[in-house]
């Protein structure tokens, strides 16, 4: 193994050291590692326990009996997933890369199938015993790298964007509205078998699946969801089927402890959801919002909420707030949570002075008791109807 690693390093090293300008310096050192794998025999495999894709592939490896054939290694063995030497081998700077004789291979789905290929007559084959099977196991697969994969990061990555979305909210929402369409794919399965494609043998989409399965029943539980709301009673099933066999015992195990080493070191009590909380008592506009007390709303959406103000100091006085306060209680309290949404506030805001007409017109954020804050609820007042003056009071 450790020959192979040198092997690797050696080559990188030496692509390393040719004085090109950057482009063609990444070309010629990508070729060059490519031209490596070629002298190194057995794919090795640089990936850590914590990284779902990377278990997509370990449980390739792990049902077909090939950690003989394949060596695994953590990235720190390059230098880290941001070196000059794990760059040069996947300029994604992510987990999991294989470096194969065919040259490095850095997408989770391609490494797993390229194993399942290079391996095929070692079985189980994890393609499924049917068209069916096989047709279900890659639409699951396809559904989790398109739909939840990609906004997997809103359960633990400090601040947004996650995929699309710039609120963890909105990202939590989501992949509650995808793990849905994924039940309704697991529960159509016709084969009967307990594994997600309905077989009696595991397949792709039960390696792409489950290692993401683990981080959404450690996760989810932190932002106050249920176990019914994580997954339905298909996925439930398949659940805790997968984590009494034994290469699920053995990567549900290996996910978990990084987990748990996570959670010791406080990862989410900073996260917002999560450990960080509105502890804030409600307000005036809280009630609003619930429809305790009438308003006069001129416009509303998912995230926010425009109504007139009781106490007018122009023909137009509109207030546009988020309809959840997530802590925001003052400007001053804005984090990278709230990007999106203060936003969206001075976008409703200007939506607001279109519809109601005005020429001209101010945009008013009140910061604290000494510039008249009174409701702490954050709120943008939207003026005009008149003719303003300066400074203002």
């Amino acid at each position: 193994m450790r020959s192979r690693l040198l092997c690797v390093l050696a080559i990188v090293h030496s692509a390393a050291a040719f004085v090109l300008p950057r482009a063609l310096a990444a070309r010629t050192m990508a070729s060059t590692v490519a031209q490596a794998g070629e002298s190194c025999e057995t794919p090795t495999l640089y990936d850590m326990p914590v990284s779902n894709a990377g278990a997509r592939v370990r449980m390739v490896l792990y049902y077909k009996g090939l950690e003989a054939d394949v060596d695994i290694l953590s990235p720190m063995d390059l230098g880290g997933l941001k070196s000059p030497e794990y760059l040069a081998l996947n300029p994604q700077g992510k987990m999991p890369l294989l470096v194969t004789k065919e040259g490095p291979i850095y997408e989770s789905d391609t490494i797993a199938r390229y194993c399942m290929d290079r391996f095929a007559g070692k079985a189980p084959s994890l393609e499924g015993a049917s068209l069916a099977e096989r047709t279900l196991s890659n639409a699951i697969a396809r559904h989790h790298d398109m739909y939840i994969q990609g906004i997997q990061g809103c359960m633990y990555k400090a601040v947004p964007p996650f995929g699309a979305f710039g609120s963890r909210r909105l990202a939590l929402a989501e992949l509650g509205k995808q793990l849905q369409v994924l039940e309704d794919l697991a529960a159509s399965a016709k084969g009967g078998g307990p594994y997600i494609a309905g077989g009696q043998e595991p397949t792709l989409g039960d390696c792409t699946m489950f290692p993401t399965a683990v981080f959404l029943d450690f996760m989810l539980p932190k932002f106050d969801w249920t176990e019914e709301e994580i997954f339905g009673p298909k996925l439930r099933a398949w659940f805790g089927f997968m984590k009494g066999t034994e290469v699920g015992q053995r990567v549900y195990t290996e996910i978990s402890s990084a987990l748990q080493k996570w959670d010791a070191n406080g990862r989410w009590d900073t996260i917002h959801l999560a450990g960080a909380r509105d502890s804030k008592p409600p307000t005036l506009f809280d009630k609003i919002l619930a429809g305790e007390i009438p308003s006069d709303r001129v416009y509303e959406d998912d995230l926010c909420l425009a109504f007139r103000d009781i106490n007018p100091v122009a023909p137009s006085h509109v207030l546009v707030i988020p309809k959840h306060r997530e802590g925001l209680t003052q400007l001053r309290q804005g984090t990278e949570d709230h990007k999106a949404i203060l936003g969206h506030l001075l976008w409703a805001a200007g939506k607001v002075a279109s519809e109601e007409g005005l020429e001209g017109y101010r945009v008013v954020i009140n910061d604290g008791e000494q510039a008249a804050q009174s409701v702490f609820h954050l709120h943008v007042h939207v003026i005009g109807g008149r003719q303003m003056n300066w400074p203002p009071g």
